[in-house]
């Protein structure tokens, strides 16, 4: 047990650093409350940057992601996807020792981040009024589906619902057919996103001025943001923007077309490559066309625009129209599968995919690229509870001995070390 407590110290002890440079938010201290996707990513977002990030884990079950299979090295995939770089602390937070033991590491923390239902950390009495009590400067993140008030407040949300309501799903899928969701958890992630921006924002403004910041993020909210401009298109034109497979409804031609052997996306989006196109498919003819000269008149005959695009573009395979098309300087790319992009040479290049540590796992890495940070993974993601002693011993909130013992028995805390070695104790008793 020893060892692996040694062990564990040293994952405490990791430093926030890159090339001996320390990393932007190396003394940032952050509780993570979350669970899934949306706030977990948003707390990897700061620990890729350096913050210390201590997970903060029911005991016997952890984070939900966690049971998700296929598992290596007794880590989730989904798990390891948005958990690296980060200490967990197995807490039972209805226990009024576990409770009282995060309220210690809520005095040395920098932020609080949690993704529950309004109402429940207020019920546990860990809402933002009670913990800045006990830390007037402290930055307080609470993403919810619908927000913290409204009258959708207390609806339960995941990212179909969140993806149907914000009206991306209206827009996804093909024209005729069923709305779809995207194929990943955009209402998750970019919330994730916006809060771990937020979040640094709120820090920034802390250093001006000395004051904590209370964050309410919506995923709702965040969705419909990313409407943009089909908000002002619908209040211009009266029109209600409706699913074109990978069209754009204004922008033509740009969308995915069938190759010979595939499918390539086209995007001509203004007259320079809609000529180069033209030129590019050997259709000079259809500079000339009335119903293609302009913007606007492609967009009045999208349809048969696109039917022209598509015989044209099954003549070939995708590698030969990649190839026609960097020629011409035509925007333009192959519908590529995840089996494509874990090998392919750009992806190599810009170091994309970083080893989690577990297993032989691989992720996508922090995709912002600034010189003197390497994108190194400094943690594996953690087993549950993997460093709660230690976490605990190092902030001041327990000494050694019988308590340590107590909580573990008792089940206010966890820690796989010191289970084991309560286990070997009772296999040595018996023997």
């Amino acid at each position: 047990m020893t060892a692996e407590i040694d062990m564990n110290a040293r994952r405490i002890d990791a430093r926030a650093e890159s090339r001996g440079r320390a990393l932007p938010l190396a003394d940032i201290v952050v509780i993570d409350l979350t669970h899934v996707i949306a706030g977990p990513f948003a707390a990897m977002a700061l620990a890729d940057l350096g913050a210390t990030v201590l997970k903060i884990e029911t005991p016997g079950r952890g984070d939900t992601a966690r049971g998700t299979p296929p598992h290596d090295g007794g880590i989730s995939h989904f798990f390891a996807a948005v958990n690296r770089n980060k200490l967990s602390v197995a807490l039972n937070l209805k226990e009024a020792r576990g409770k009282a033991l995060l309220t210690q590491l809520v005095t040395q923390a920098d932020v609080v981040l949690h993704n529950f239902r309004p109402g429940v950390m207020e019920s546990l009495g860990l809402g933002y009024d009670a913990l800045a009590k006990l830390k007037a400067d402290l930055v307080y993140c609470a993403i919810s589906g619908f927000g913290q008030d409204g009258p959708l407040r207390d609806k339960p949300a995941f990212d179909g619902v969140i993806q149907a309501m914000s009206g991306l799903m209206s827009l996804t899928g093909e024209a005729g057919r069923a709305p779809v969701r995207a194929g990943l958890s955009v209402g998750d992630y970019i919330p994730g996103l916006y809060a771990a921006m937020a979040i640094v924002a709120a820090l920034r403004d802390r250093d001006r001025s000395g004051a904590g910041q209370y964050i309410d993020v919506s995923n709702f909210d965040c969705l419909f943001n990313i409407m943009g401009y089909y908000i002002p298109y619908y209040e211009l034109t009266g029109k209600v923007p409706e699913r074109n497979g990978g069209a754009h409804p204004t922008v033509v031609p740009m969308g995915g077309f069938p190759t010979k052997d595939g499918h390539i996306v086209v995007a001509a989006f203004n007259q320079g490559f809609w000529r180069n196109l033209c030129h590019a498919l050997d259709k000079r003819e259809w500079l000339d066309d009335p119903r293609f000269a302009r913007l606007s008149t492609r967009a009045k005959h999208s349809a048969i625009l696109f039917e022209a695009l598509s015989d044209a573009l099954r003549q070939k395979t995708t590698a030969q129209w990649e190839r026609i098309f960097e020629q011409f300087d035509v925007p333009s790319g192959p519908v590529l599968d995840v089996a494509d992009l874990v090998e392919h040479p750009q992806v190599k290049h810009r170091e994309l995919l970083a080893a989690m540590g577990r297993g032989g796992m691989h992720a996508p890495a922090r995709p912002v690229k600034y010189r003197g940070f390497d994108q190194a993974v400094r943690l594996a993601p953690p087993h549950l509870g993997e460093d709660t002693v230690a976490v605990l011993r190092k902030f001041g909130c327990l000494e050694d001995g019988a308590e340590i013992e107590r909580l573990v028995q008792t089940g206010v805390i966890e820690d796989p070390a010191y289970r084991a070695e309560g286990d070997s104790a009772a296999a040595g008793e018996e023997a």
